[in-house]
């Protein structure tokens, strides 16, 4: 596919993309007690716990995991305790993926370019409506971003614009796959630079120590070696069936588990029927848990919510990812990417002050990431097509807070017609890798130069 080539009447690659990684299962699952999330000093595995009294207790957290092999409960706690004594200042970085590629030209306006009106027209953000920027009258925050100029103001969010791979080919499905696996171009590789990060620092019994916040695993985290784990939502927890959806019909299932006198295998099939209804109801009340610090009520809000309980309960984490969707907009974008912006802001400033009140903010750095900028210039449906050079952000209390890589203006675009590259995505990784996490960088990119960058303090 070409630039040139693009429409704005959708992305095919891009639900083919997410199709795929739908389909990858995550193991089996294992339930963790309500008191392993309050902090896991205080839990008991002496006498270990049976799947039974875990549910009567209350389940904290359901555990998936494609290594866990014979591990259960007791096993994966032991691990966590383990791993988490070796090191318990041990950094993390969490990566927050913006899938569809996010509109940085939108995010972070470049005011003083003379370029960005004539190019956007409509879709152009009024400078007076911006959020200013105290060190910089170059540029201004999208005026839904309140939540993340708060933390920019603070010093604690480094900025990197124009951040992709060398000639970039606007595709969903290939940029990625190379920004998860920290190779760009064909390779036999099927790992994630996180995984393979793991590899080198990691434990080989503790799942937890790698955490994908989702319903299925994170390419980015897989690994040939090291266990990693998917967790999400506990009080999402529903029963679910191909073609069984609403109410009506789910009630209808239950009145079916409990029938008459059956035979031996419709007993066993009711019986399965009934467990998953336990489960469910076991794990509903957990649905009304609030988290500490004001998160809103969307899926990025409960996501993050629920990472910091995971992170401050001490498991040995040391990398996790989560993704938000949305940030394709081809059509109708001031009002999509004011409100996907606005969740952004508002839930990046809740998981920063609770990371904060938990006493981990300065173990903490968070990667906001998109696998491409959008086209400078607007399009026929009020929106943008895939571009490049996409808007990087890295938060956090050891982030070197500021504008940390540099613009190229609109008025000399690649020959697509696009924002030009300035900064290398791995050069990035290349910095967290050595700076935050103390992995040298040629273990886990191949290939990788000697550059790198000012944006850790």
């Amino acid at each position: 596919m070409t630039f040139d080539d693009q429409t704005h009447t959708g992305c095919e690659d891009h639900a083919i993309t997410r199709r795929s990684l739908l389909r990858r299962g995550a193991g089996r699952a294992v339930p963790l007690p309500v008191e392993a999330l309050e902090g896991l000093a205080g839990v008991d595995t002496s006498h270990g716990m049976t799947r039974r009294q875990i549910l009567e207790r209350g389940v904290g957290l359901w555990v998936a995991c494609a290594a866990l092999g014979s591990m259960g409960t007791k096993e994966l706690i032991e691990a966590a305790q383990a791993d988490a004594a070796a090191s318990p200042a041990g950094r993390i970085l969490v990566s927050l993926y913006l899938d569809g590629g996010n509109d940085g030209l939108n995010t972070l306006v470049p005011l003083t370019d003379p370029r960005y009106a004539p190019l956007r027209g409509g879709l152009a953000i009024a400078p007076e409506t911006t959020i200013a920027l105290p060190d910089s009258a170059d540029f201004g925050w999208h005026p839904a971003l309140g939540g993340l100029s708060g933390l920019y103001n603070q010093g604690l969010v480094s900025v990197l614009p124009a951040v992709d791979y060398p000639e970039p080919d606007g595709s969903h499905f290939s940029s990625s796959a190379y920004w998860r696996r920290g190779i760009v171009g064909p390779t036999r590789t099927t790992s994630g630079w996180l995984g393979r990060t793991l590899e080198e620092l990691g434990a080989k019994r503790n799942p937890l120590q790698g955490i994908s916040v989702d319903w299925s695993p994170d390419p980015v985290l897989a690994s040939h070696r090291a266990p990693t784990a998917t967790v999400h939502d506990p009080g999402s927890v529903g029963f679910w069936m191909p073609g069984v959806w609403e109410r009506n019909f789910t009630e209808a299932y239950r009145q079916a588990a409990r029938g008459g006198r059956p035979s031996a295998g419709l007993a066993a099939a009711r019986q399965a029927y009934n467990n998953a209804f336990h489960v469910q109801d076991k794990l509903a009340p957990l649905a009304k848990q609030k988290g500490r610090a004001g998160y809103p009520d969307t899926d990025l809000g409960k996501k993050l919510s629920g990472l910091a309980r995971i992170l401050g309960a001490g498991f040995g984490t040391r990398v996790a990812s989560l993704s938000i969707g949305g940030f394709d907009t081809h059509d109708d974008q001031p009002d999509d990417h004011r409100r996907l912006l606005g969740d952004l802001g508002s839930s990046l400033a809740a998981w920063q002050a609770d990371l904060q009140a938990r006493g981990i903010s300065d173990r903490v750095m968070t990667l906001v990431w998109s696998e491409f900028g959008r086209r400078p210039q607007v399009n026929d449906g009020l929106g943008t097509d895939h571009g490049a050079g996409g808007l990087l952000l890295l938060v956090g209390d050891h982030a070197n807070g500021g504008i940390r890589s540099e613009f190229p203006g609109l008025g000399s675009l690649d020959p697509n017609k696009n924002l030009r590259v300035t900064t290398d995505f791995r050069h990035v990784y290349a910095t967290l890798l050595e700076s935050w996490l103390g992995v040298e960088a040629a273990r886990v990119l191949p290939g990788i130069g000697p550059e790198r960058l000012p944006i850790l303090r």
